[in-house]
């Protein structure tokens, strides 16, 4: 999937919140089917960017009939009563899609995330390698060390090793080991360098232990007791890596590049939702349902929840479909897009009375998009034509 640019010609930023004009009727304008979707997307709401990644089409085709839109009137920007109407182009070539769009609901793709690669078993704990105390060189490539053999092992720590669960011996003894520095003592012993090591060494040391520890990393398996052990590792390594990187907290250090700095939850949980964009696009459902998933249990907004939500209804999972779309309307309760996704949740689960008790109380919400609007009266007279029938 390509990127979503900054700017679109004609249109400008795409971080502004486009509305549909008032009295635009798309049946006089010609709107092919494709251009009729992308304009049931746009509610005043949503960023631009945000629109063009959920409607499930390449983002190039997706930037073309929002440009076309805009020539025939169909769409204002911020601060604007009444487009400027410039000479109707003409429509774009179609494109053939690599999947049609759900009914009038968001796309869907999603990558994996990834999953433990199996270890072979240490020969014995005693040939497993000690962390040293001796400094690297500036520009090693040692991986970071800590103490696998654990000595003294406790009783606690002995079970956790016998434990019936997917993960490898050499992932428990590290996870084991950090655990015993968790406390924060010894930072360099929890990154596993030396101590004084360069900021360098300490950023190549955190990312691949981040990448080894992650919880992310084992969503949906069963871990037994390293299900609590493995948040708090990760979280005693970030607080420690930020120690050791902050001048305030780490005396003479200088400060190292923004670029350097572990990302905030906030910024993992975008870039979990932009990977199960892509994958959604590209019609992997249910690997892009796990990204979801990880996106919203860090970061749970509205807009990664509906997609979530849009995404399980494809993947034809309604419960979590309806799952995804409550809390959305909870956050949004005043959106009537949120308020439609729920309706559509609630009748993929067979609730059609929920579904028509939603779409009542969308149609009493103000809306400036007549498109979404007469979508939500077609939706109503639908779910009330099937409750006759049942």
């Amino acid at each position: 999937m390509s990127a979503v640019p900054a700017e679109i010609a004609g249109i400008g930023s795409t971080q502004q919140k486009l509305r549909v004009s008032p009295g635009f009727d798309p049946l006089k304008a010609a709107v092919g089917p494709q251009e009729y979707f992308v304009l049931s997307r746009i509610d005043g709401l949503q960023t631009l960017r945000d629109v063009l990644l959920t409607t499930g089409l390449p983002v190039e085709r997706a930037i073309s009939i929002v440009q076309r839109l805009r020539a025939i009137g169909a769409l204002l920007i911020p601060g604007e009563t009444a487009a400027p109407i410039a000479a109707p182009s003409p429509a774009a070539p179609p494109v053939e899609p690599r999947r049609s769009p759900a009914p009038a609901l968001s796309s869907r793709s999603s990558s994996p995330i990834p999953l433990i690669r199996p270890a072979a078993a240490p020969a014995a704990a005693a040939s497993l390698p000690r962390r040293t105390n001796q400094p690297a060189a500036p520009d090693s490539e040692a991986e970071p060390e800590h103490d696998l053999t654990l000595p003294g092992a406790t009783a606690t720590e002995l079970a956790a090793l016998r434990e019936d669960i997917p993960l490898d011996d050499r992932s428990r003894r590290l996870i084991l080991a950090m655990a015993r520095l968790a406390d924060g003592r010894d930072p360099w012993a929890l990154l596993g360098v030396p101590a004084g090591s360069e900021p360098r060494q300490l950023k190549r040391a955190y990312f691949k232990l981040s990448k080894e520890i992650h919880p992310d990393r084992y969503y949906g398996q069963r871990l037994g007791s390293f299900t609590d052990r493995l948040p708090s590792v990760f979280e005693a390594t970030s607080r420690a890596y930020a120690r050791l990187t902050n001048p305030d907290r780490r005396g003479n250090t200088p400060e190292i590049d923004k670029s350097e700095q572990p990302q905030t939850p906030q910024e993992y949980a975008a870039e979990l939702f932009e990977r199960a964009c892509q994958l959604e696009i590209g019609g992997d459902h249910l690997d892009a349902m796990k990204l979801f998933a990880a996106a919203v249990r860090v970061d749970p907004q509205p807009r990664f929840l509906r997609r979530a939500a849009s995404c399980a209804l494809a993947a034809g999972q309604p419960r979590s479909a309806v799952e995804y779309a409550k809390k959305a309307h909870s956050l949004a309760p005043g959106d009537p897009s949120s308020a439609r996704l729920l309706a559509a949740a609630f009748r993929a689960a067979g609730k059609l009375s929920d579904a028509e008790e939603v779409l009542v109380m969308a149609m009493a919400l103000k809306s400036e998009n007549d498109v979404l609007t007469a979508e939500l009266r077609n939706d109503l007279a639908e779910v009330r034509r099937l409750l006759a029938q049942s």
